[in-house]
């Protein structure tokens, strides 16, 4: 309630209809020069935030003065500025100064003052009355502005001020919600009053000499309900941890030795549920046969990588020309064919576990580079564009040629530069599937990449062993012709469609993808699926293909594919209503949507969806906090960028019988490539902004240095001591 002796006119804004000395509107100065309004583009098309400036009601500069006469004020003296608010159709924001018990203070709005300004605020401000509704995602009731709202602000000019133009600065920071989501954004009100004359005495012992904050909001209570006097809160069931006090510093590490390690979880996509169940339930970790299913999908993705690599127009032509050779040549120093078979598959081997390992290591250390993934993306197009036919990959010619020379010794040397010879041809088609096998490895530990590696070199030298023991299997297999230039074709869709999600990874590293969004990727994603389909329906020809009179099952069956994904993945494209994004459902769908990088929901900031769980980016608070309540800290290491991490947060994180179980834990997030804003002060990004990529390289040393491990993700419990 605001007093009368503090405030005198303030009981009469509403009786007596004041003349604005000036106005704003967003982005323009006011009829006097008095207000300037800029806002965020993030509420443009939300919210509209007007202001005009009020002198006391009595007082005679709400008279309009004459043409060239500006209206001056005195030092002491009192002034207001009201605040419009004008919420879009569909759009609410938040009050103040009041709030419910069960509303968290960060969700609120707030208005801060230049310290160094000259216009002194005088606490509490008058404010629209908000409307009660109520929140299914916090269970409860909350207050909120869905409708035009205001804020009168009552301010003092300093008493001592001996300048021309008094000077202050407003930052109104709000959030914007609809059934999408929110959108904080901050609104500045530049405002400048012409000060001269004598001050005016204060005759109020509550006259502000300074800049002071806003008092903390009341805390009002609901219908039925008792006033809480100390504005102390209620349970929240789905209360957000990143609203908590720790919210408002920078994130914080816990000191060497002030915790434990209770358990780890040893896979890194979820594969088995009971088992995960079992490790967040029994705080144990599983078995060491479990815990190679991750390895062993690894394994197999090179397998297949290899695999496909084989049937490559660069490769397959050259399957019976490089046995002959091997075949025709003498068995020099004694080399039985066994041996030679297997020199020549060994070399291939080695050589292609290197360059796989190679690739793989340069993956985890350059992943979360945006540089490196857009030159990927530029690279995974200019190999599709060389698989459509539109130009050849070639190495250089001198290097062939010196392999080509050296492999004419003969015998053990001989045989070892032939398999450098067919390596190196090869690689031209191979390069493009060793970058495919390779996007999947970011995170892994250098067991497992030296395993896919292997994996894969060993899949494409296989068949050369068991040619070159049997040479009479070459007269069963298929002469190459224009089923190779499909696959060659098919898998340079594929590559496209890859280009994208790297393209999306380098925007999203620097933040919000303003280009590159999760709509436009899953649209051309849909968009690359259905000329595949038309490709492979035979709708039109590409440079290196030839005409044919009829359309192969194998083709037909591989075009069907394609456009039942690019059908199924469709109405994920569309936002019917206010209900959000439409989701298909099944494990496809949800892989194709981590694999894009989905957008993080809305949290932290705002209002949460019924499946949110109670984040924190502050370890060493989440440690405080078990040491209060005894409940142990589940640390996920993520990335913004990291497929596998959002595949679990979609499928596993969000079950119900999961979530009852973190309900157990103090719940962190340590980001290991870039900290999400909601984890950080709005103040502290502004002040410093590569904030965000420090804390996430701390992230990454203190998991590397305390759990010897570079997994992605990666979940762990621990303890305070």
């Amino acid at each position: 309630m605001v007093r009368i002796r503090r405030w005198p006119a303030c009981l009469l804004v509403f009786l007596l209809p004041a003349l604005s000395l000036g106005g704003a509107a967003k982005g323009q100065t006011g009829t006097a020069g008095l207000l300037q309004v800029k806002s965020p583009a993030s509420h443009a098309g939300k919210l509209t935030l007007t202001a005009k400036l009020q002198a006391n009601p009595f007082s005679n500069k709400n008279q309009q003065p004459p043409s060239g006469h500006p209206v001056d004020f005195k030092p002491g003296e009192s002034l207001e500025v009201i605040l419009i608010g004008i919420p879009a159709k569909g759009f609410h924001t938040y009050p103040a100064t009041v709030r419910t018990p069960l509303q968290d203070e960060a969700m609120l709005s707030t208005l801060q003052f230049s310290p160094q300004g000259n216009l002194f605020p005088v606490w509490p401000i008058i404010e629209s009355k908000p409307e009660t509704v109520q929140e299914e995602a916090l269970g409860g009731k909350i207050l909120e502005f869905p409708s035009e709202f205001q804020w009168s602000i009552p301010l003092v000019i300093d008493p001592g001020f001996k300048g021309p133009i008094a000077k202050q600065t407003l930052k109104a920071r709000l959030q914007v919600c609809d059934e999408k989501g929110c959108h904080w954004g901050d609104h500045l009100i530049e405002i400048e009053i012409p000060v001269s004359g004598p001050a005016i005495p204060a005759n109020d012992e509550a006259h502000p000499k300074a800049v002071t904050p806003a008092p903390s909001p009341k805390v009002v209570p609901l219908p039925g309900e008792k006033e809480n006097p100390n504005g102390r809160e209620g349970p929240k069931p789905n209360a957000d941890i990143r609203a908590n006090p720790a919210a408002t510093r920078i994130p914080e590490l816990p000191e060497s030795g002030s915790f434990k390690e209770t358990a780890r979880y040893p896979e890194g996509t979820i594969h088995d549920l009971d088992g995960f169940k079992t490790f967040l339930r029994d705080r144990t970790g599983q078995e060491s046969g479990q815990a190679d299913s991750g390895l062993l999908e690894f394994m197999f993705l090179g397998i297949f990588w290899g695999g496909i690599s084989l049937v490559t127009p660069c490769v397959f032509p050259m399957i019976p020309v490089t046995v002959s050779i091997f075949l025709k040549q003498k068995e020099d120093g004694g080399l039985s064919p066994l041996t030679k078979a297997l020199i020549y598959c060994g070399t291939i081997t080695v050589v292609l576990t290197l360059a796989a390992v190679m690739a793989l290591s340069l993956f985890v250390w350059l992943s979360i580079n945006w540089i490196f993934n857009t030159f990927m993306g530029l690279l995974f197009i200019f190999f599709a564009l060389s698989l459509f036919g539109m130009y050849d990959i070639e190495l250089p010619a001198w290097l062939t040629t010196w392999s080509s020379q050296n492999e004419q010794k003969g015998g053990a040397t001989g045989t070892v530069f032939m398999a450098l010879t067919f390596s190196m041809l090869s690689f031209a088609c191979v390069a493009p599937f060793l970058g495919g096998f390779g996007a999947n490895s970011a995170g892994r530990p250098f067991f497992h990449q030296l395993l896919g590696g292997l994996s894969f070199s060993a899949t494409f030298a296989a068949p050369f062993f068991f040619l070159a023991l049997f040479p009479g299997l070459l007269r069963s297999l298929p002469r190459s012709g224009t089923w190779l230039n499909t696959i060659k074709v098919a898998m340079g869709f594929v590559e496209l469609m890859a280009a994208i999600k790297f393209f999306r990874l380098a925007e999203i590293r620097e933040g919000t993808a303003n280009w590159f969004t999760y709509d436009f990727c899953l649209a051309a994603t849909v968009a690359i699926l259905i000329a595949g389909a038309l490709y492979l329906f035979q709708f039109f020809r590409l440079p290196l293909d030839t005409e044919q009179d009829h359309l192969g099952v194998p083709r037909m069956t591989f075009g069907i594919a394609f456009l039942t994904l690019a059908l199924y993945l469709f109405p994920g494209m569309l936002h019917p209503g206010q209900q959000g994004r439409n989701r298909p459902q099944g494990v496809v769908y949800a892989w194709m949507d981590s694999f894009l990088l989905p957008d993080n929901e809305p949290a932290g900031n705002g209002i949460h969806s019924g499946n949110e769980l109670p984040w924190s980016g502050d370890l060493a608070f989440a440690l405080a906090k078990s040491k209060q309540d005894g409940k142990p800290v589940f640390i996920d290491f993520t990335g913004v960028t990291c497929t596998n991490c959002k595949l679990n947060e979609k499928q596993v994180f969000s079950r119900p019988d999961v979530q009852q179980l973190f309900a157990n834990y103090h719940l962190v997030q340590l980001y290991t490539d870039r900290v999400i804003p909601e984890f950080i002060p709005e103040g502290e990004i502004q002040k410093n902004k590569s904030l965000p990529m420090e804390l996430a390289e701390a992230n990454s040393r203190f998991r590397n240095e305390h759990f010897n491990v570079e997994q992605l993700p990666f979940y762990v419990i621990i303890e305070p001591r």
